[in-house]
């Protein structure tokens, strides 16, 4: 099943990628088919002090996700994704333009961890080091 959970966030990334401005409420409209309903986003280390905090439930991280891509105009990233088990570490490294400022913004590299039940994702966390999703993800870089 892991390989399938692996598939099956590769595929809403890939989404997101081609997405622009216009289409990504149509992508924050699908996000809830990953989800698990009792969903728990850690995004404490996302340096983002409005946004930075533990969200419950899908609506809750779909708002998070909707005022997050609300700040940009574009949204660029290279990703590789590790499979865990049940668990798969997004690494990225990503790019955005400030929707008011235009200004490009290189936030860098950084993770997430996904823990999947049943094709869902359960919990989803931030993390502000790649190497520490891979140690908490039980994988060695």
């Amino acid at each position: 099943m892991s390989q399938a959970n692996v598939e099956i966030w590769r595929s809403f990334l890939d989404d997101l990628l081609a997405a622009n401005e216009s289409s990504w409420e149509r992508w924050l409209e699908r996000l809830p088919e990953i989800l698990d309903p009792e969903i728990e986003w850690d995004a404490s280390e996302t340096g983002v002090p409005d946004l930075a905090g533990v969200y419950r439930g899908t609506e809750s991280v779909v708002q998070w996700w909707r005022q997050w891509l609300a700040a940009w105009e574009t949204t660029d990233y290279e990703y590789e994704l590790v499979d865990a088990g049940d668990q798969v570490v997004l690494l990225l490294d990503q790019r955005m333009r400030g929707r008011s400022t235009g200004i490009e913004v290189a936030l860098g590299e950084y993770a997430q961890l996904a823990t999947f039940t049943e094709s869902r994702i359960v919990h989803w966390k931030v993390y502000a080091d790649q190497s520490e999703a891979l140690e908490a993800a039980g994988l060695r870089e």
